[in-house]
């Protein structure tokens, strides 16, 4: 329960509850408002009444005391929704928050936040309760200081001030108040400043258009007499007197007041030649000439409304810092000259006077007659001060995001060992959201606090220290790339702890990142999964992928609104940085054909008349696709395939593979097959008609060498670690009578299609063969060994004696998996935790870079100039050129089905359908159309190379 009439209390929950947003008024952007009207719905739920002018009441205490103030600094707490208020906000408040997260951190803000507040005091009588057991509000007691009685004087006085819209204060001064509003009615009236004659001769449209004109004359006269005050109350002593020490008193000055000079010299002209102008006929015929001249030198505007923000941080720090400053400031401000408006209601008046200028002239417009020269030339100076304004609010999101990237740049530190280039000062950075979190449940400690920085690219973690009455923050674990980030909320962990909490980024055709409700993720430790189990833990865990991740790390956010902000704002950036990075774009060719417990494990295209076949090698069997759209034409649209055939009924179908569009060739459970292309064409293939062409064969690899298509077969046993059985495929002879008889003769002997070339012995277990130019590449557990095609001799493909490979050679934990010619006697060799350039001769080269993969990949594909490595959770697309890591894309249980080799293929990918839980989706990666222009390509072997 919270008592009412304590402001403190009062003051506390209203900032918990009341959500801030990004709001335009006037054409101006202010960012972390809120509404007059939400202000005081907020106050009647919390003093649990209906009056709404109670509410208000209240709310004016607080904003007497500058709890709160209107953006303009205008006038106090009103019940309308075209009013905008803020906070008054401490300097860490303004630096490091985003307009996007201002408008997202929802009802509820952190306790400690709110705790820390410099909230108003005192009680508001009016709430209190009486004394006497027996006074009701319907039947009040005998005391005349009942506080049931005051309530009906201060609904009296409520009405009073809300007619004149002046202050409660003023209000309990009735005489001086309808003085004053008398006189200030009289100065702002152009009927009062002209003869009565001429107000009587003029007619009524026509008087409405005038006092509009005067309205924005004298409204102009006001806004330069202010910047006056502004030079001659603060600029001036500020630099003149010593309040600011010496080294930094210029400087001071520049930032706080930016050019505001610069504004005053511009608008003091055109004050002066419109007051010229009012002297001079009291009746003024039009003012659009004027205007237009002037408004195109409202440059200023623009670079001061940037730097607004930066000017107020400046201010703030000072104030806290400085004790002569603070108490220059309280001095000057109760100046009758300041009108008991303080210094930051003056700096916002150049931004505001902006936008008001369009709402002034758009009444002069609406009054104007069609014969008037004001009619054309009003529209073109509204058009351009619109202009002005568009410029503003760009500037100044600009301006914020990189002072507010520069101020944690500067307040970011690491450990030693942990050093870590964030890049925040590059172009088109943005911090996205920031906000603090526990890393404990039911606790109110600071020490428990995190503070967390979501920019566009990395999610930080950061201890809080205080220093200077400023925040700084030492990283509290490694920073988090988004792309290999899942935010994952309680709710995603409770149907199935075996599964992986669903990833934030759900799959869509255009997007690249693609994750999954099932694929497996680092569990949570026992207490971290009790805690968030607890009622009111609103717990969200960040799981870090990849090789170089971190353990999960359990957070406690302040509630459901603030955790669900985080989410939110996590899964969108993500989105969108998927979006700017995507290289490969995912074309579906199988959806809802493969359970997860029939694996698609290898893929193929067959090319024929009618369009491309899919043949797939999944674990009950080899599969073709009955229909299909796939294209090259990337404007066309391509639609899943709806249905596949069974053509082989066999187990463990671990590779297949196309041979000159003519033979397949099956490996299922180590047994070898080759069909012909007949035989798959029909719907079925027989095994009881072809003899299998190799037994114990652990893989096999299909490639051009020696000018000639080779099946490289891969056997091992216990005598011999490994055998390759590399055969020739044969043409069919153009003499044979029919080609029936020759799927006769190839029945009757399974292996006649495929001739030995040759057979090769080597003293460890191959796991991976490459075919270059005229060698034969095989990786091994320690090494990748090197087969002259022509000789047959044998040797590794690393330099030993290079100590520029001393990174490979002292590792024992490393194992080799692919190597690719990507240049002339240029070849990249691919392990699984990094990747380099050698020569002909084996030694790297210097002029190449290294490349050290996030995760751990188990194959690899080269579309050159990309090598992409495949790992159960995500693929890495980077560059060969340069080694930069150019794109993510995620996903569960992730396999390379088909490399794209061959040259005829492209690149094919299986994972679990993110969209149909149990079942697996197989895509086609493509090569976004914008990027295949600007490729280098591949140069052309000559003759003369060796490899």
């Amino acid at each position: 329960m919270i008592y009412p009439a304590i402001l403190s209390v009062i003051a506390r929950e209203l900032y918990r509850r009341l959500p801030t947003a990004s709001l335009v008024k006037d054409n101006i952007e202010y960012h972390n408002v809120f509404r007059g009207r939400d202000a005081v719905e907020r106050l009647l739920s919390i003093l649990r009444t209906h009056d709404r002018n109670l509410a208000v009441l209240v709310g004016r205490a607080l904003d007497g005391q500058n709890f709160f103030h209107e953006v303009n600094y205008e006038h106090r707490l009103r019940d309308s929704v075209d009013e905008l208020y803020q906070f008054r906000e401490s300097i860490e408040a303004t630096m490091g928050l985003s307009a996007g997260e201002r408008s997202a951190i929802g009802s509820k803000r952190p306790d400690n936040e709110v705790n820390d507040l410099d909230v108003p005091t005192g009680v508001f009588t009016v709430l209190t309760d009486c004394y006497s057991p027996t006074c009701t509000r319907e039947r009040t007691c005998y005391s005349i200081n009942c506080p049931r009685k005051a309530a009906k004087v201060w609904e009296t006085i409520y009405q009073i001030a809300s007619k004149s819209h002046t202050s409660i204060y003023k209000a309990l001064k009735r005489s001086h108040s309808q003085e004053t509003l008398q006189g200030e009615e009289i100065r702002n009236l152009w009927i009062h400043s002209v003869p009565k004659e001429l107000v009587e001769a003029t007619q009524a449209e026509e008087r409405k258009r005038q006092e509009c004109i005067y309205e924005l004359i004298y409204t102009e006269l006001d806004f330069v007499r202010d910047l006056q005050y502004v030079h001659n109350f603060w600029v001036k002593p500020l630099i003149t007197q010593d309040i600011i020490p010496d080294e930094r008193r210029e400087h001071f000055v520049q930032e706080v007041f930016w050019n505001v000079a610069d504004i005053e010299k511009v608008n003091s002209q055109m004050a002066r030649v419109l007051s010229e102008r009012q002297k001079n006929h009291y009746w003024i015929e039009s003012i659009g000439d004027i205007m237009l001249e002037y408004a195109c030198e409202f440059d200023p505007f623009v670079a001061y409304g940037a730097h607004q923000i930066i000017g107020k941080f400046y201010f703030e720090l000072e104030k806290k810092r400085n004790p002569r400053f603070a108490a220059f400031v309280e001095e000057t401000e109760r100046k009758p000259e300041s009108r008991r408006l303080e210094l930051n209601g003056y700096l916002t008046k150049p931004t505001t006077r902006l936008g008001r200028y369009n709402l002034l002239l758009r009444e002069i417009l609406k009054r104007t007659p069609e014969d008037n020269p004001d009619r054309k030339l009003i529209p073109q100076i509204m058009e351009l001060i619109t202009e002005f304004l568009v410029q503003v609010n760009a500037e100044a999101g600009n301006s914020e995001n990189l002072f507010n990237l520069q101020q944690i740049e500067n307040r970011l530190s690491f450990k030693t060992s942990d050093e870590f280039d964030l890049k925040l000062r590059e172009p088109g950075r943005q911090l996205i959201m920031k906000g603090r979190m526990k890393r404990k449940g039911n606790t109110s400690s600071d020490a428990s606090d995190l503070q967390l920085f979501l920019f566009d690219h990395y999610l930080v973690f950061a201890k809080i220290k205080y220093h200077n009455h400023l925040e700084y923050y030492k990283v509290y674990r490694k920073p988090i790339p988004l792309e290999l980030l899942t935010a994952s909320l309680p709710k995603d962990n409770s149907n199935n702890r075996a599964k992986r909490a669903s990833s934030i980024l759900p799959y869509s055709r255009s997007a690249t990142l693609v994750s999954s409700s099932t694929s497996i993720q680092p569990k949570s430790s026992t207490s971290e999964t009790i805690l968030a189990s607890k009622s009111g833990n609103f717990t969200i865990t960040f799981y870090h992928h990849g090789r170089r991740g971190m353990p999960p790390l359990t957070l406690y956010t302040a509630g459901e609104s603030s955790r669900k902000a985080w989410s939110e704002n996590i899964k969108r950036q993500q989105s969108i940085l998927g979006e700017k990075r995507r290289i490969f774009s995912m074309k579906p060719l199988v959806s809802k054909e493969f359970t997860t417990n029939n694996k698609i494990n290898s893929s193929s295209v067959l090319h024929e008349n009618d369009g491309p076949r899919v043949v797939i090698g999944a674990d009950q069997g080899v599969y073709i696709t009955d229909t299909t759209k796939v294209t090259a034409d990337d404007d066309i649209d391509v639609e899943p395939v709806q249905s596949t055939t069974r053509i082989l009924h066999v187990e463990k179908v671990s590779q297949i593979s196309l041979v000159n569009q003519s033979l397949l060739l099956v490996l299922s459970d180590k047994t070898l097959w080759a069909f012909p292309y007949e035989m798959m064409v029909s719907g079925e293939l027989q095994l009881k008609s072809v003899r299998p062409i190799s037994q114990h064969a652990a893989f096999f690899y299909v490639g051009e060498c020696m000018g000639k298509t080779l099946v490289c077969v891969v056997k091992t046993s216990a005598l011999t670690p490994t055998t390759i059985r590399v055969l020739e495929p044969v043409a069919a002879e153009e003499d044979k009578k029919s080609r029936r008889a020759f799927i006769k003769r190839l029945v009757r002997s399974g292996t006649e299609n495929l001739k030995p070339y040759k057979d090769l012995y080597l003293p460890s277990e191959a796991s991976a063969i490459n075919l270059l130019r005229t060698k034969m590449c095989v990786s091994c557990p320690q090494e990748i060994g090197v087969i002259d095609m022509k000789t047959f001799e044998v040797q590794a493909l690393l330099d030993p004696d290079d100590e520029e490979l001393s990174f490979v050679f002292n590792r024992q934990d490393i194992r080799p998996v692919s190597i690719y010619r990507i240049q002339f006697a240029e070849y990249l060799v691919c392990y699984n935790e990094f990747a380099f350039c050698v020569d002909q001769r084996g030694r790297f080269k210097r002029s190449s870079c290294r490349i050290d993969w996030e995760s751990t990949p188990d194959s690899f594909a080269l579309c050159y100039p990309y090598i992409l490595a495949f790992e159960p959770e995500f693929i890495e697309v980077r560059n060969i050129l340069t080694g930069t890591l150019d794109q993510r894309i995620r996903g569960t249980n992730i396999r390379c089905t088909n490399t794209g080799a061959s040259g005829k293929d492209q690149i094919h990918v299986a994972m679990n359908d993110a969209e149909n839980d149990g079942y697996q989706v197989l895509y086609q990666l493509d090569l976004v159309k914008q990027h295949v222009d600007f490729l280098p390509q591949l140069p052309v072997l000559n003759g003369n190379s060796a490899w």
